[in-house]
């Protein structure tokens, strides 16, 4: 009988080369994350461990090893300096993500502010030229459909989300209408039927409206609704609660929840409640997470290789590339 199952077995099951097995394992971007997802999956089914004394010895040799710095990557953001984006869920996820990948790729991503729209971009310009960075992850922003005159034929550019008007730039971003759907379907499963969406407004807008239309599309025969706001009142909260009488709804998050408890709400024996956008902090909330860190990473990926590739400007077919989401249950759901 086989000692250990090997590489080289994996491969020979899939049908592909070890050397795709092998970068596959190691998290490799240039293996497609399908293809990662699959041969990992195959080799936990297998019973595939690495060999401790070669991972410890190639751990070794990568601790040896010098990182290749080979440029910059300018993060573009143009919220007010004060704000720091905390009221969007994430945001620090997406910058720890991408600032991680970047390091890992031998690259330095440096957050650039952008102040008054027209001279700050003049002024980013020049540093960005002076310096020989070609690369920029334009970062989410502080308002809708916000225009940023970049002369973007002079970079490798990818934005994160929807916020950036300019419609041909490459995007990475969640993939919100799988994970609205998704979410309903796990609220199905435990047996909740009356399903109630209180969605932020500005929240509906940065998914391009796509988690709005998620609910309606998936719940249009089951009496369930959803109700936009524009800032979050308690007490309008809970007099829509109390109006429809659901058996779950679906949030933000925190605030709400924090609501439901305080009117005297057990939660989840009397009333369930799901995230539709945790971030990566978030533990005390079932829902689904949005995973924006690999977002952030994803975005650091598809910008260095346009360096490596000297493919700059916009592309007349821009590329949008949807990361799902990761389904967490902590605690408020129940089984009916």
């Amino acid at each position: 009988m086989k000692a250990r199952i090997t590489q080289k077995d994996v491969a020979n099951a899939l049908g592909i080369h070890v050397s795709t097995v092998s970068k596959a394992l190691k998290g490799d971007p240039a293996i497609a994350i399908d293809t990662q997802d699959l041969v990992k999956r195959k080799a936990q089914t297998m019973g595939f461990s690495p060999d401790p004394m070669l991972s410890a010895l190639a751990s070794y040799r990568n601790r040896q090893k010098h990182k290749i710095y080979h440029s910059t990557i300018a993060w573009i953001y143009n919220h007010p300096q004060e704000e720091r984006m905390e009221a969007f869920a994430g945001y620090e996820d997406y910058f720890e993500g991408a600032s991680n990948r970047a390091q890992e790729l031998g690259y330095k991503l440096e957050p650039f502010w952008v102040g008054d729209e027209e001279n700050g971009v003049r002024t980013l310009e020049r540093i960005l030229r002076a310096r020989g960075i070609r690369g920029i992850i334009i970062g989410p922003q502080d308002k809708i459909d916000k225009d940023m005159p970049l002369n973007w034929s002079e970079y490798g550019s990818v934005a994160i989300g929807y916020s950036l008007k300019e419609s041909k730039i490459d995007r990475v971003t969640n993939d919100h209408f799988a994970t609205m759907t998704g979410l309903l379907e796990h609220l199905h499963g435990y047996g909740y039927k009356r399903i109630g969406c209180y969605l932020w407004e500005t929240d509906n807008e940065r998914m391009a409206k796509r988690a709005r239309s998620a609910f309606a599309a998936v719940t249009r025969e089951l009496g369930s609704r959803v109700q936009l706001y524009t800032s979050f009142r308690p007490e309008t909260f809970m007099k829509w609660i109390h109006h429809y009488k659901f058996d779950a709804v679906v949030c933000r998050g925190v605030e709400q929840l924090n609501a439901l408890l305080h009117a005297g709400y057990r939660v989840p024996e009397q009333m369930g409640l799901a995230g539709y956008a945790l971030n990566e902090k978030e533990k005390q909330i079932s829902g689904m997470q949005h995973n924006n860190s690999r977002i952030g990473a994803a975005a650091v990926e598809l910008v260095s290789g346009k360096i490596q590739r000297s493919q700059f400007g916009l592309s007349a077919f821009p590329q949008r590339l949807l990361i799902m989401s990761e389904w967490l249950c902590n605690g408020t759901l129940k089984e009916l």
